[in-house]
């Protein structure tokens, strides 16, 4: 199993990058697993489209090279993690660019048949780390607003299948028991992955 794990914490290692570690070592463990970082921040990705972007989506330039390369990350990956801590119901800006950018016509979406494309096949899973509780998430509608806009929005437009989200509550508590909770939870996720239906969860993980 191929895990690519991307991430877009400008301080580094984020809570939600070391969750993300966990999980792909719960997965390693239960089955061989080579896991590639892309730590958007740390490698400069510029999250803006480009002239030439837009030139590519409208069928009048070639796909930038750096774009090519991020693709291709994509396409040896079988499971691919989105780790972030939730900004305005949604992710930070740079990893929305990063999708914004490199899920593009004929690849992500535009073909004959997105559910034969590249993506098809995939895994995803976006581990979301969250200031307020579970409560709070529910009253307001947080999980399903993200599930919309990200997992459907995003990802099942371009074809994948297998996405699910795994919010983790509460971290800026400073609580040391929830977040030995947190990270036990993470772990036992990707022990599970490839068992457990997409959407499932352990108790106190989503």
């Amino acid at each position: 199993m191929n895990i690519l794990i991307v991430t877009a914490d400008p301080r580094g290692q984020s809570f939600a990058a070391t969750l993300a570690d966990r999980y792909a070592a719960g997965a390693s463990a239960a089955a061989a697993a080579v896991v590639e970082h892309a730590d958007l921040a740390r490698e400069g990705f510029d999250p803006r489209m480009t002239g030439a972007d837009l030139a590519h989506y409208r069928g009048e330039g070639a796909l930038p090279a750096e774009i090519r390369r991020e693709q291709q990350r994509v396409e040896r990956a079988d499971v691919v993690i989105l780790a972030f801590p939730v900004y305005w119901w949604s992710m930070p800006a740079l990893l929305k660019g990063w999708i914004d950018r490199v899920f593009t016509t004929g690849w992500a979406f535009g073909g004959s048949d997105r559910f034969a494309g590249p993506l098809s096949q995939k895994k995803v899973r976006l581990i979301a780390t969250a200031s307020g509780g579970p409560r709070l998430y529910d009253r307001h509608g947080y999980r399903t607003a993200m599930a919309a806009q990200i997992e459907h929005g995003v990802f099942h437009f371009s074809g994948v299948k297998d996405v699910a989200t795994h919010f983790f509550f509460d971290v800026e508590t400073r609580d040391e028991a929830a977040r030995l909770r947190n990270l036990a939870a993470a772990e036992d996720l990707g022990r599970t992955l490839g068992a457990r239906p997409a959407g499932a969860a352990l108790p106190g993980a989503a």
